[in-house]
């Protein structure tokens, strides 16, 4: 295990409930001087607990993976019921895929649903909103930090707290010549800009963001390294203190956040002490 270790976090447990995604939309319009964030007509999925728990709980939003072409909102529910049990809104989001969508195009998306949960957050008046991305999602959760202009057009976006960045890709460079990019269709000038690893992230320092860099013992070795590199990035620029790596003993690529459909797990513990160590 690399850097930081965890602890859990003592909290005391809500009956658990069942609610659809009917019972979110109707819960969303019914809050008070709630409008709809209009997106042009874009497929955007929001999946939440939000009915469930007091106004003002801490939001966690969760961008799922998949070499931004393959799985789900509809799939990557783990977290919501072990994260509502701890009283953390949780917040699923989809985003279309390659290739019948761009990457850039897919970036804007997860920039229309961040503009959406702060939104949501500034009207319940939340206790901080954070955000967690596993493999792909890491990557776009880390281009959407990375957006200067997006956190100073969006008031609510002072609620961002932290971020959870799991098993991330953030040097696309890696991926232009290989059969990932069969789909995805990435040309090589494109590579840079939307690459994490070369972004900017010491506005993020005044918002004294933390960020936990994760992967997992069992990674490919690719993914390990960009971890690091992009841990160097953050230490070497901005966010000091502010910031953490791990790789995780006996996990591997998928089990890492699969491990969040379970109550007692590393993952959750992590985000739960964190989340409610700063409340």
């Amino acid at each position: 295990m690399e850097v930081v270790a965890s602890q859990g976090a003592s909290v005391t447990p809500m009956d658990p409930i069942t609610i659809t995604p009917e019972d979110v939309a109707e819960a969303v319009r019914r809050a008070p001087n709630w409008k709809s964030p209009g997106l042009d007509g874009l497929h955007h999925y929001w999946q939440s607990l939000l009915a469930a728990i007091m106004h003002d709980s801490p939001i966690l939003v969760y961008v799922h993976g998949g070499y931004w072409q393959e799985l789900s909102r509809e799939i990557s529910r783990y977290p919501v019921m072990p994260l509502y049990r701890s009283r953390i809104k949780t917040i699923v989001v989809g985003y279309d895929l390659c290739p019948s969508f761009t990457l850039p195009e897919i970036v804007h998306q997860i920039e229309n649903a961040a503009r959406f949960v702060f939104e949501y957050a500034e009207k319940m008046g939340s206790r901080g909103v954070y955000f967690a991305g596993h493999s792909a999602g890491a990557h776009l959760v880390a281009k959407l930090l990375s957006n200067v202009d997006f956190f100073e057009d969006n008031p609510g976006s002072h609620r961002l707290r932290g971020a959870f960045l799991i098993s991330g890709i953030y040097d696309l460079r890696e991926l232009v010549h290989t059969s990932v990019n069969d789909a995805v269709q990435l040309p090589h000038e494109w590579a840079i800009p939307l690459s994490p690893l070369f972004d900017c992230y010491t506005h993020l320092q005044a918002r004294r963001v933390r960020v936990y860099i994760l992967a997992a013992q069992n990674d490919s070795p690719a993914f390990k390294k960009q971890s690091r590199e992009f841990y160097e990035l953050l230490h070497n620029t901005c966010l000091m203190q502010n910031m953490y790596l791990e790789i995780k003993d006996d996990l591997d690529h998928f089990d890492i956040v699969e491990c969040l459909a379970e109550d007692d797990n590393y993952l959750k513990n992590l985000m739960v002490h964190d989340i409610r160590k700063y409340l």
